[in-house]
């Protein structure tokens, strides 16, 4: 009777064993399906830029309905309870989710057809969401989804209206949900809009025009073409330090704009937003970055003694341009006017004692600017902050920062700085074009891959590393070869 009671405690042990072994997580993720019916919200990764349904992984000791309720409101905002399990593999468990409130929704519709969410409340907002919509599947392109598979299991379910216990609220703007300042500034973008709108279509499509043209010399891009002038005509100090005037400034912005998690002018007016922008809006990098970059760019010049003719020149093309830059990232509503203001304002105090450093330290500052310790420095610092806030704006930064700690540590002499005219010219060229193309390869070889966020980050770090590399390098090579050339001749 003993022996018989043994091997019952034993086999049975075994197999609760076995069965606790088993309510291990069925998924490797889950995901929530919120509709009201014939519609479905989606986030549009910022990562990836495409879309899909709100989930991601399950934490260790979540459960699978606790991890698509969590991923649903970190990245749509949304506080749901996952019901019933439409599909279940083991890639991921889709549940179909209840809304503990009403969706509100904006009447507007986007180009694609699809209605905007408001979701700047979201945790991962700006961080892994660009965007939050909501929209019939039919509607969505598969180039555009990141799940293709997926997508025919969505059009087959919503083929006809299901009931649902979900309810949208449709609303025209959130103006009153903004701080008083920006409801100040709302208005009056609205109205200045509505008056402009009056006019003939030939001076609203040239005004929109010309503001989106001035806006992209607001643009990151813009200013990495002026280290090439700089490496080009200046010296590699020169432009190591408009480099780290760039990173720096990134690296503020995009710290105070998490921390102050304060939305652009178009997540309350969908109706502004003109141009492409995502994130929080205040301070305005743009608006810091050109402050920074004409600043000390100025500085530097006036150190190198160049002509007070040039000098003048200099100042009355960027005060000028920084004014009509500044206006341009409001108008386009992508930048209420107080973001600008704080943006310029964090520039000026950063020129302000850069100023105070170059006359205390002289060639001294451009030297360490230049130096391999400080961009080694600059480089573990902005990973440290990248693994930390895992950010994607951080960890193509840091990339750019290796990039120029390889070129420098390689690069053990200044590069030559050619006299010539045709030079000079060639050089540039050539390194302008090495950026194009290489930037037209990157994005080439991110279409035929597949679409994962670990993928796409990768791929564009290793670009952005590699690329400055080849910038400061080909700014040595390309002056000495010629050179070498024209003492043969």
């Amino acid at each position: 009777m003993n022996k018989f009671l043994a091997c019952f405690l034993l086999l049975s042990t075994f197999f609760s064993v076995s069965t606790f072994a088993n309510e291990a997580p069925l998924s490797r993720g889950a995901v929530c399906v919120v509709d009201d019916g014939f519609r479905i919200v989606l986030i549009e990764e910022l990562v990836t830029g495409k879309l899909s349904l709100p989930g991601g992984g399950i934490d260790q000791g979540e459960t699978l309905q606790q991890a698509a309720e969590r991923e649903t409101w970190e990245e749509a905002g949304l506080i749901v309870t996952a019901k019933e399990i439409l599909h279940q593999d083991e890639k991921a468990t889709i549940f179909r989710c209840v809304s503990n409130s009403d969706i509100v929704a904006f009447d507007l519709q986007t180009t694609d057809g699809f209605f905007r969410i408001p979701a700047w409340f979201a945790p991962h907002y700006g961080i892994e969401t660009e965007a939050v919509y909501l929209t019939e599947p039919y509607k969505i392109e598969p180039d555009k989804y990141r799940y293709p598979e997926q997508l025919d299991q969505l059009k087959s379910w919503f083929a006809k209206p299901l009931d649902s216990e979900n309810k949208v609220i449709w609303v025209t703007n959130l103006v009153e949900q903004a701080s008083g300042i920006h409801q100040y500034e709302l208005n009056l973008l609205m109205s200045l809009r509505e008056s402009i709108d009056a006019l003939p279509s030939i001076i609203n499509v040239a005004v929109k025009v010309f503001f989106t043209l001035i806006n992209e010399t607001g643009q990151e891009a813009f200013f990495y073409f002026l280290v090439v002038i700089a490496l080009v005509y200046f010296g590699r100090d020169l432009a190591l330090t408009l480099l780290f005037g760039i990173v720096f400034s990134i690296v503020l912005t995009e710290l105070a704009r998490q921390g102050l998690s304060l939305p652009r002018p178009f997540v309350y007016v969908p109706q502004l937003q003109l141009t492409w922008a995502n994130g929080f809006g205040m301070p305005s990098m743009q608006a810091m970055l050109s402050t920074v970059v004409y600043g000390t760019f100025y500085l530097a010049l006036k150190r190198k003694q160049v002509e007070e003719s040039t000098l003048k020149c200099f100042v009355q093309i960027c005060v000028p341009l920084l004014i009509i830059q500044s206006i341009a990232h409001v108008w386009l509503g992508v930048h209420f006017l107080s973001d600008v203001v704080v943006g310029i304002l964090l520039g000026v105090m950063v020129v302000f004692h850069f100023s105070n450093l170059q006359n205390k330290h002289g060639e001294l500052l451009y030297r360490v600017m230049g130096s391999i310790q400080l961009w080694l420095l600059m480089a573990i610092v902005i990973s440290g902050i990248a693994f930390v806030m895992f950010y994607m704006s951080y960890l193509y930064t840091a990339a750019i920062c290796w990039g120029a700690v390889l070129a420098i540590f390689l690069q053990k002499e200044q590069p030559l700085i050619l006299k010539t005219i045709k030079g000079r010219l060639i050089t540039f060229t050539s390194i302008v074009i090495l950026m194009i193309v290489f930037r037209f390869g990157t994005y080439e070889l991110l279409s035929v891959l597949p679409s994962g966020s670990i993928i796409v980050l990768t791929i564009k770090a290793i670009a952005n590393f590699v690329l400055m590399f080849l910038i400061i390098m080909f700014s040595g090579w390309i002056p000495k070869w010629l050179n070498n050339k024209e003492n043969k001749v």
